[in-house]
Formats: structure tokens, C-alpha cells, sequence
């Protein structure tokens, strides 16, 4: 570690702090980004109806992250400053629709990203329809993730998911009923 670096990102992660701790810590900074971004877009868009959309297609560096070296660490330590900024929970629609924003902010321990799903499902209700971006960046559906997830809370990791929500969803509920 250099002398002008204070701390990692991966030793803030493994500190000595539970596992469900962490991921309640890392679930609202991830919270808390997804909802910065989602106001963001919000406010480019208002601004730029009457000026060019095209910088807005294009997306910017802080709403649409990608994975540079270098740039888990930046935005693990930003997000602590821009958390204080914001007191609203993002909601399921606004976390899905953000993961690229929010993605750099999981960790690469199958554990503790297990429990931040958990966690988030206990928060949100999750609909599979609503919540496939989640479901993708936290890696369901692959062996070992799912295989962490059920080890990390005891239950398999279909049973985060609720039932569809939508007019679709309920049309497609009602006609296989009948």
C-alpha cells in the first residue's frame, strides 16, 4: 500500500465486521449510487430537451461506468461521499435499471455478494420480470453463485424472486388459471 492511499477497497470488505454488516453497508452505497444515477439521468434529460439528447445517449463516466483499472477502488471511495448526499431508497425498478452505475460496487467474494442479494431481497420485493439486470450482474443462475447463495442463507436463491408484477403478468397469471 502507498503512503498516499489510506485504505483499499478490499480492506474495507474483509475488515472485521459480520458478513450480513457489511452487506447492509454495501447494499445501501449501492442503494444510494443506483438513486444518484436515476436523479441524474433525470435532471440531463429535463435540461437537455430543449438542447441536442446525443450526450445524453452517449452517457457520461459517473452514470455509466465501465471496468477501467483502477476504477472498483474510485468508485467504492466515492460512493461513501456521495451517500451522504442522498437519504431516499432506490427502488427495484431504479436499481435494475442503474446496475452498469452500481456493478464496480460488488465484491468478488461469492459469500458476501450472496448476502447482499439477500439482503436486497429483504428490502425489495423482487419481481423476476423487474429484476433481471440484478439477477444477471450478481451472476444467478451460474453454479457457484447459486451454490454461495444457499450456503450463505440456507434457502436456494428462486425463492428471492417474487411472481411477476405488471398488467402482463397478471393477464398471463389469470388466463393459465383458467
Amino acid at each position: 500500500m502507498s503512503n498516499e492511499e489510506l485504505f483499499s477497497r478490499e480492506e474495507v470488505l474483509s475488515g472485521g465486521v459480520s458478513r450480513v454488516r457489511r452487506a447492509r453497508a454495501l447494499l445501501y452505497l449501492i442503494e444510494q449510487e443506483a438513486d444518484r444515477v436515476s436523479t441524474k439521468r433525470a435532471n440531463l434529460v429535463a435540461s437537455s430537451m430543449d438542447a441536442s439528447l446525443g450526450f445524453v445517449m452517449i452517457g457520461d463516466e459517473q452514470t455509466m461506468r465501465g471496468d477501467l483499472p483502477g476504477e472498483k477502488d474510485q468508485a467504492f471511495i466515492e460512493s461513501f461521499r456521495n451517500a451522504r448526499r442522498y437519504a431516499r431508497r432506490a427502488t427495484v425498478r431504479v436499481l435494475d435499471s442503474n446496475v452498469r452505475s452500481w456493478k464496480v460496487l460488488l465484491p468478488d467474494d461469492l459469500m458476501l455478494r450472496a448476502e447482499i442479494l439477500h439482503q436486497m431481497s429483504l428490502r425489495h420485493e423482487m419481481p423476476g420480470n423487474r429484476s433481471k439486470s440484478i439477477a444477471s450482474v450478481f451472476g444467478v443462475g451460474t453454479p457457484d453463485f447459486d451454490e454461495a447463495y444457499r450456503v450463505a442463507t440456507g434457502d436456494d436463491v428462486s425463492t428471492i424472486f417474487a411472481p411477476d408484477s405488471g398488467l402482463l403478468a397478471r393477464w398471463k397469471r389469470r388466463r393459465s388459471s383458467q
